[in-house]
Parts: structure tokens; C-alpha cells; sequence
């Protein structure tokens, strides 16, 4: 079991963290992952532009980013760092004409294996890393861990 420490500094969303806790865990379980600490944050489009710059010096915002580590802080292991723009998904999803929430889930599989060691730089490698991610995301059968926030309420 992973254990996953999330944080959400958006305000357009509302997340299940039972659901999203069972998300991980079905995903690291498929990944053959059988324990370790994820941190993973959901923020805004300012917020992950400054990363991105600061880290992969691209000025612009992107849907993930992730940061491995996969090492041991005394006896816990580390995975690493998932941070996912949910704003920029929700732009890419609705551009694309997929479900938001699949696509969600979806880029927390890929955070995942990039934290894993899989690339997509090469294209050997993307070829290897696409079909993790499709072997991963048929077997995932609930996506009901985020939902828009009703700011009509």
C-alpha cells in the first residue's frame, strides 16, 4: 500500500481523497509497486508555470510534472512528487474531447511511472511507456475522485 500525501491548492475542484487514496493504490498495485510515500498536489496555472521554469526552465504551464526520488528517509521510501494542473487538463481534456476526470487519472499514471524510471524521450522508450499506461489505465474502473466545484451553490 502507498501511502499518499496530497494537497489541493485549487479552488475550482472538489476531491474524494478515499477515492483518490484507492486510485493510487490500484495504480501503484498495476505498476507492481507495493509500498512506499507519493506526494501528490493538485495546483493552479501560476503555481506549476514557476516550477516548470524553475526546474525544466520552460516558461509555460504544463498538465505534470513529476520529481523522483525512490529512496529511503530513514524507513520510509520515497517515490517522489506528482504535481498535476487540473486547470490545464480540464483546457487539454475538453480540447482533445476526453473526459476530464479519466484524463486526470490518467496523468497521475503517467507521473507515476515517471517516478518510476519510464521516459518518453526516446522513442523505444515512449513506445514503452505508452503501453505501460494503457495496460494501467483499462484496468481502472472508477474516476470519481474529482468533480468541478458548483460555484453556483
Amino acid at each position: 500500500m502507498v501511502k499518499l500525501e496530497f494537497s489541493d491548492t485549487t479552488k475550482k475542484y472538489q476531491v474524494n481523497e478515499k477515492k483518490l487514496r484507492a486510485l493510487v493504490d490500484r495504480i501503484a498495485a498495476l505498476a507492481g509497486v507495493k509500498k512506499g510515500t507519493l506526494s501528490l498536489s493538485f495546483v493552479g496555472e501560476k503555481k506549476i508555470r514557476e516550477v516548470n521554469k524553475k526546474f525544466r526552465n520552460i516558461n509555460r504551464s504544463t498538465n505534470v510534472i513529476s520529481f523522483p526520488f525512490m529512496e529511503y528517509a530513514g524507513k520510509e521510501f520515497i517515490l517522489g512528487d506528482i504535481i498535476i494542473c487540473p486547470l490545464v487538463a480540464e483546457k487539454q481534456a475538453a480540447k482533445e474531447g476526453n473526459d476530464f476526470r479519466q484524463y486526470v487519472a490518467f496523468l497521475i499514471i503517467h507521473g507515476f511511472l515517471h517516478l518510476l524510471g519510464f521516459d518518453h524521450i526516446k522513442e523505444e522508450d515512449r513506445i514503452i511507456m505508452e503501453r505501460k499506461e494503457e495496460e494501467i489505465f483499462k484496468k481502472i474502473d472508477d474516476f470519481d475522485f474529482i468533480r468541478e466545484v458548483d460555484v453556483y451553490k
